[in-house]
């Protein structure tokens, strides 16, 4: 296993801090509060990210925030990933036509990344935000395993912790394995879904705090034991429906990102399921063949 690198794993909790509460300043007194990072240390952290410009000092009220070092970083990172550059534009225009929310999501190492948001102001508070880093854990990200190496699906299965039985670890594998030959996956409301919802607000507030982090990841393992994931849709039905996601390829047919279409107010039936499902499908489709990508064999 690497040797931790401490310096830069504080560096990276400030940055990320201070990225999920844009227009905020920090003081000294409320980083160490807020990151539970030792003051020597962060002091020789702050130091370094102000002097290469990451971050800003407010010389009146002695406090902290985002400068412009990230936006070449950011810049850089997008241009690196197209398809998610074309995708935060997309997302915008589907959540006005459909009035829906959208958000963009990536697989970042043990974390899911939110890359995109887009839809009403009033219900993205519950969502996800841009920056939140979810468990890459099942039974999230069903439909980005089938793409990942054999290394990476093991590692998935292995966050599950030692308690899960080998049933559990070949069902979700089956799942995950489903999704792929689907292309999609159909979401189902739930208790545990609307608990994490409830726990995003908090997140998106403090996005670093082992309590909260914590938390999550109960209430995802808690969803796995839920039927939470449609694999038929029956003529004549509804269903409480809480995401509905399509997946965008890069030119190597490897995953890239996702699109993940929430905020349904009512139970829809099969018709406005498979509508909804055939706009967003459209959207990921075209963003893969206007990037150069194809989805696999």
């Amino acid at each position: 296993m690497a040797r931790r690198a401490l310096s830069a794993e504080r560096a990276l909790q400030i940055l990320e801090l201070l990225a999920a509460h844009p227009g905020r300043d920090f003081t000294l007194a409320e980083l160490v509060r807020e990151s539970d990072i030792n003051i020597t240390s962060l002091h020789a952290v702050l130091a370094v990210l102000t002097r290469e410009g990451y971050i800003v000092r407010d010389r009146r009220r002695k406090a902290y925030q985002l400068g412009a070092g990230p936006i070449a970083l950011g810049q850089a990172a997008l241009d690196e990933h197209p398809a998610i550059k074309l995708a935060r534009h997309a997302i915008e225009e589907l959540a006005q036509q459909l009035q829906l929310e959208v958000i963009c999501g990536t697989i970042a190492g043990e974390h899911l990344l939110i890359a995109a948001e887009a839809g009403r102001a009033d219900r993205l508070y519950m969502r996800p935000r841009v920056g939140t880093r979810l468990p890459f854990m099942p039974p999230l990200a069903l439909l980005g395993v089938p793409y990942l190496d054999p290394k990476q699906q093991q590692a998935w299965l292995d966050r599950l912790g030692p308690d899960a039985t080998q049933t559990d670890r070949d069902n979700y594998m089956t799942a995950a394995t489903l999704a792929g030959q689907r292309g999609y996956t159909i979401e189902l409301e739930t208790p545990t879904r609307q608990q994490i919802g409830m726990l995003m607000g908090q997140l998106a507030q403090d996005p670093r705090s082992p309590e909260l982090n914590t938390q999550l990841q109960q209430l995802v393992l808690q969803l796995g034991h839920e039927h939470h994931t449609l694999t038929d849709l029956e003529p004549d039905r509804t269903y409480h429906v809480n995401n509905i996601q399509a997946p965008i390829f890069d030119h190597r047919a490897e995953l890239v990102t996702g699109l993940i279409l929430l905020g349904y107010d009512q139970p829809l039936t099969t018709n406005e399921i498979q509508n909804y499902l055939h706009t967003l499908r459209n959207t990921a489709n075209t963003i893969t063949r206007t990037t150069g990508g194809r989805p696999p064999n």
